[in-house]
């Protein structure tokens, strides 16, 4: 089943739903990216959404699906242009993917998101005041890194970060993510577990002083218990109650900023 049809058969569980795919043009370069909308009239809020290191998989594809049908358009775009992990459905192939994400331009992914912000902008369902970047693991590194360049977005769900700070900098990784939030003008949902090696303890009191010092709304909910991709459908990472908790607080952060 290709991508498009897989989207296309998650969007049928809801009779309220739609999906299509799209190609976005980002500075010259095609984006794959998958669009689910609500299929009765309105002007909707929007969320444009980073998959995880895998690119976009059942998961995501659900997420998105799932967000139509509480009354949100969304787009996933795929950072990877089509050239991702070969097996997007296996989260603990760690090996693989830590190569593909070390191989990621990630200025080009927060292009392509940004691209994805701007779709959905130009929708004519779409109400441009209300939209909203989320994403997990590497998404949500990307999804940091496009709410830190755009001044239109007014809510920011962040599933943990895999990224907070490269090993490096370079050509594609020209900024270290928490360097770039003084810029940040939405309001930010970090949701992180407790056992995550990815944001310890000292990360995130410096990742709050450096938000309050700037005077950025934010709030960061820690999930005792859980590790890094706790909401990953592998038993791996997933902490049940974690991703049970994390959904609704992200669920609300969205009905506060974009309603």
């Amino acid at each position: 089943m290709t991508e498009a049809a897989s989207a296309a058969a998650l969007a049928e569980q809801y009779d309220d739903v739609s999906a299509e795919t799209i190609t976005l043009d980002v500075r010259g370069q095609h984006c794959p990216a998958q669009v689910f909308r609500p299929i009765r009239a309105g002007l909707f809020p929007a969320v444009a959404i980073g998959a995880e290191a895998t690119g976009p998989n059942a998961f995501i594809r659900r997420v998105a699906a799932t967000l139509a049908h509480l009354g949100y358009v969304t787009v996933v775009p795929d950072y990877y242009h089509g050239d991702g992990p070969p097996d997007p459905e296996n989260p603990e192939d760690i090996e693989t993917l830590m190569r593909y994400m070390a191989a990621l331009d990630f200025r080009r992914a927060a292009y392509d998101l940004m691209a994805g912000v701007d779709y959905l902008k130009g929708r004519p369902d779409v109400d441009g005041r209300r939209l909203g970047v989320w994403g997990y693991c590497t998404g949500a590194t990307v999804a940091l890194l496009a709410a830190c360049l755009r001044t239109d977005v007014a809510a920011t769900v962040l599933f943990y970060p895999s990224q907070p700070r490269f090993e490096a900098l370079d050509v594609n990784k020209p900024a270290h993510p928490v360097d770039l939030v003084w810029n940040l003008t939405s309001a930010v949902l970090l949701l992180v577990g407790a056992e995550d090696f990815v944001w310890p303890p000292e990360l995130l009191t410096e990742l709050q002083g450096r938000l309050e010092q700037w005077r950025i709304e934010h709030v960061i909910n820690v999930y005792p218990g859980a590790g890094h991709a706790f909401c990953a459908p592998s038993p791996m990472f997933h902490h049940a109650a974690a991703e049970t908790a994390a959904w609704a607080h992200a669920l609300h952060h969205l009905a506060v900023h974009l309603r």
